[in-house]
């Protein structure tokens, strides 16, 4: 699929809404999003895996904002959850606790219990210890716990290494060998009931191999476990599945199906995703402005008013986010250029050497595939307030899902101790 922010009339436009004006009305740093790209990514995901029964849960942490939770819940998907705040924010938008699946490599004892109060469809186990803190847990309410059990396959998904979470050293899951120890301990625990096992390979996979490598190793546990007693019904492939930041192609959902549902086919489990970046990264973008410009070492720089307390996975990553004027211009008069942010830290860059037009003061530029860990991952270092977020609606309507934070917004939780003292 091709991005939803295009040039038309010599400007960029999304829906056929100029950024520029949207900028104007509601200021920048701004985070747009095309609500119909989502729902056209979510219907391929379903149309590539319908040939086998299988749950899409959305994974929250790549974009948490509610308005899109509340949207995501009426068109029939689950929920992926890491906290207990994100469990908060499904209940907040009326989704009921049988659709969310409680994820998490250190989840507390706290958010455990919160987890089993709410009744949640399934918590994902990812250690020894979690299974004796949550049977204790389950003890006490005197009910049994539906888990599944993240395993950890040992593959190298082939992504950026601070992304990858199921090779061998990884913190996340449990070994092949602490499982098997698990097995007959849990075989014989009424307080839990395992429904499921789990893995997650990583996140930006662009290669669909290694989950067939990774749910190998999963149905191998799977068989192990029925051995042992126990029926898990779903094996969750976890999420990950990679988009095109460079502008080019992406494996599409059909080539991890490809992968997975020969493999769940023939085990007779049903499948479950946990999807995040897939359906709602091309979807989004940052706007941001040109406060300043200078030269370093023969190349432009510009300074904007984003940086990586707004967009972080460039700084954290080293991530690669395409970067384009609003305004249209002729490809003859790029130049590379460094888009760096106000931030106090030398790593604040959003991109060097990308081939821009001369830019000034007040020049518009977008940050295209930033609706996944975008703003879900900004901050207030150096006290800035967070962007606001608007989407564009099936009509081209324009709808600000969050308003812009204020400075008063982020003094008023101090303010309190500061008065009392």
């Amino acid at each position: 699929m091709t991005t939803p922010f295009r040039y038309e009339d010599g400007e960029m436009r999304v829906g056929g809404v100029p950024l520029a004006r949207l900028a104007a009305e509601h200021g920048t740093p701004l985070y747009v999003y095309h609500r119909p790209t989502i729902g056209a990514r979510l219907e391929e995901v379903r149309r590539a895996f319908g040939a086998h029964p299988t749950t899409i849960c959305y994974s929250v942490k790549a974009n948490s904002n509610l308005r899109l939770l509340k949207w995501l819940a009426g068109h029939g998907v689950g929920f992926d959850v890491v906290s207990g705040g994100e469990i908060a924010r499904t209940a907040a938008c009326g989704v009921t606790p049988d659709r969310v699946v409680f994820a998490g490599v250190g989840k507390t004892r706290a958010e455990l219990e919160a987890g089993v109060e709410a009744g949640l469809w399934m918590i994902n186990v990812e250690s020894v210890d979690e299974a004796l803190v949550l049977a204790e847990i389950a003890e006490r309410a005197d009910a049994p716990v539906r888990i599944s059990l993240r395993i950890n396959p040992d593959v190298d998904p082939g992504t950026h290494r601070h992304i990858a979470t199921g090779r061998g050293a990884d913190k996340f899951g449990i070994a092949p060998s602490e499982y098997r120890t698990l097995l007959p301990w849990l075989a014989g625990h009424p307080a839990l009931r395992v429904v499921g096992l789990h893995m997650h390979l990583g996140s930006q996979i662009t290669d669909p191999a290694p989950y067939g490598r990774g749910f190998d190793v999963l149905l191998d546990c799977g068989r192990e476990a029925r051995a042992a007693g126990l029926e898990p019904r779903w094996m969750n492939a976890g999420g990950g599945f990679g988009i095109a930041y460079d502008g080019g192609d992406a494996p599409p959902p059909a080539a991890y199906a490809a992968e997975l549902l020969p493999r769940a086919r023939e085990f007779g489990a049903e499948l479950l995703l946990e999807l995040g970046r897939y359906l709602v990264g091309p979807a989004g973008c940052l706007l941001t402005e040109v406060q300043y410009r200078k030269t370093r070492g023969g190349r432009e720089l510009v300074i904007a008013d984003a940086g990586m307390t707004d967009l972080l996975r460039p700084a954290l990553y080293e991530a690669v986010h395409r970067i384009l004027p609003v305004l249209e211009a002729d490809p003859a008069d790029f130049r590379p250029t460094d888009v760096a942010g106000p931030i106090c830290e030398s790593t604040d860059f959003l991109g060097r050497e990308r081939p821009l037009p001369p830019l000034g003061r007040g020049d518009l530029l977008a940050i295209l595939d930033a609706g996944a860990y975008g703003m879900s991952m900004a901050s207030h270092y150096n006290t800035h307030p967070r962007p606001a977020e608007v989407w564009v609606d099936e009509a081209g309507a324009v709808e600000v899902i969050r308003r812009r934070e204020t400075i008063a917004d982020l003094l008023a939780v101090e303010l309190e101790s500061l008065s009392a003292g």
